[in-house]
């Protein structure tokens, strides 16, 4: 019994200490995992985007539709501007585009007009050419008949030597009856019969020199149509060189009203430019209305009805509440352990006893570490890199972006708040 004393004396300490040791190692690994594996911080704070609206025209408002930290859903009226001068520049562009189609639409009937001009001398110049045609033919028509005519008077006059020459020899013929007759050598038939012959002969005769009188009149009529013929023809000529300038001018009064045109109907520059100053116009005047691009909650608002609003100051500030998330800073020691998509667990200050479920959404990738100055150099220069003689090196906190999955409706999230944030490692070591 005194054996089992002292060896129980001897082994419960041995035993507290090794439970300790036990406890204490326990105790350092759950730290390591918690510290390396999980990796945890409280530097962390709620982040919104904050959104900063400025009027895109100036005016006086007349009408301010919110509050200070007001809710707002996207498209609600925010501010309202004057609208009395954008709504008169709408007017005036309205009518300027009216006044621009009546430019047009006459220019359209000058296009017409000219066009039908040039219609008319292309049918003039088509019509000339056929007189000319005509006028060719009838001057060779005449021109055959002259030589026809000039040929009727050669026969004619032919006809009359030859009738003289018969009426020479009839005469001479009833002359040598008569004397025979006188002379009781010959019969007194014969000597009538001669004279009868001699007679007709000069019948034929003057036939043959009325029928030369109305060959040469044929032949004067024949030459006064060929003078007409070629006058008309010169007049033909003349007319078709007349048509072609007319349809050459026509023509270029055409092309020139073409060119004042230019494109038809409200295809036309004029329309266009018209009109793109009234979309303008009407652009200026939607831009009265100041709506809300997101939803969110108006920040520090501080103006009223009366203020004088100025393209580009920004009068109204809405804190995106869509936007909400939390950035939390970790030594760039741990960022080995943090992948994107692992689950997180947040913890608000202002709500210490509830946590949020969130997922790491990304990791930033650049940070401005101290004396980045000393170290980067001049723009353009290669860095000159400046000696340190720290003991310690810290490590950089580098920026994750969490993403919030689920925020009870009883919790405000409050932009540059601060929170704790531990992340539950996907990372297997």
């Amino acid at each position: 019994m005194p054996d089992i004393m002292k060896f129980a004396k001897t082994l419960i300490p041995k035993l507290i200490t090794w439970t300790l040791v036990a406890i204490a190692a326990f105790g350092a690994y759950s730290l390591y995992v918690r510290w390396t594996l999980q990796p945890w911080t409280r530097d962390g704070q709620v982040r919104a985007d904050i959104v900063k609206i400025a009027p895109q025209v100036s005016g006086n408002l007349v009408n301010v539709a919110v509050h200070d930290n007001q809710f707002v859903h996207k498209g609600d009226l925010l501010l309202e501007i004057d609208q009395s001068s954008y709504q008169l520049a709408v007017n005036k562009a309205k009518v300027a585009v009216d006044q621009a189609r009546d430019e047009v639409a006459s220019l359209e009937a000058s296009v017409r007009v000219s066009a039908a001009n040039y219609e008319e001398a292309k049918v003039s110049v088509t019509t000339a050419g056929r007189q000319i045609s005509s006028a060719e033919a009838s001057l060779q028509s005449a021109k055959a008949s002259i030589d026809q005519m000039k040929a009727g008077v050669t026969a004619a006059q032919q006809l009359i030597k030859q009738r003289q020459a018969e009426l020479s020899n009839a005469k001479s013929e009833a002359a040598r009856a008569k004397r025979l007759v006188a002379k009781k050598a010959g019969s007194i038939e014969d000597a009538e019969s001669s004279a009868a012959t001699a007679i007709a002969k000069e019948a034929q005769l003057a036939s043959a020199q009325a029928g030369l009188i109305q060959a040469q009149a044929s032949q004067t009529q024949s030459e006064a149509a060929l003078n007409e013929a070629n006058v008309n023809l010169l007049l033909a000529k003349d007319g078709l060189s007349e048509s072609k300038a007319a349809a050459t001018s026509t023509k270029a009064s055409l092309d020139q009203a073409q060119a004042n045109l230019g494109m038809p109907g409200d295809k036309n520059v004029r329309v266009q430019t018209a009109m793109v100053s009234l979309a303008q116009a009407q652009l200026d005047l939607s831009y009265t209305k100041i709506v809300a691009p997101c939803n969110g909650y108006i920040s520090n608002l501080s103006i009223d009805e009366g203020t004088y609003a100025v393209v580009g100051q920004p009068l109204v500030v809405i804190v995106d509440s869509d936007s909400f998330r939390v950035h939390a800073y970790f030594q760039e020691t741990k960022l080995r352990h943090i992948q994107d998509g692992d689950p997180v667990v947040v913890t608000l200050m202002s709500h210490p006893d509830r946590q949020l479920e969130g997922v790491v959404e990304n990791i930033g990738n650049a940070v401005n570490p101290p004396n980045i100055a000393d170290t980067e150099g001049q723009p353009g220069e290669v860095p000159q890199i400046q000696p340190t003689f720290d003991w310690v090196r810290l490590p950089q906190r580098v920026p994750v972006r969490v993403r919030l999955t689920k925020v009870p409706d009883d919790i405000q999230l409050i932009s540059g708040t601060t929170a704790s944030v531990a992340v539950q490692s996907s990372v297997k070591e």
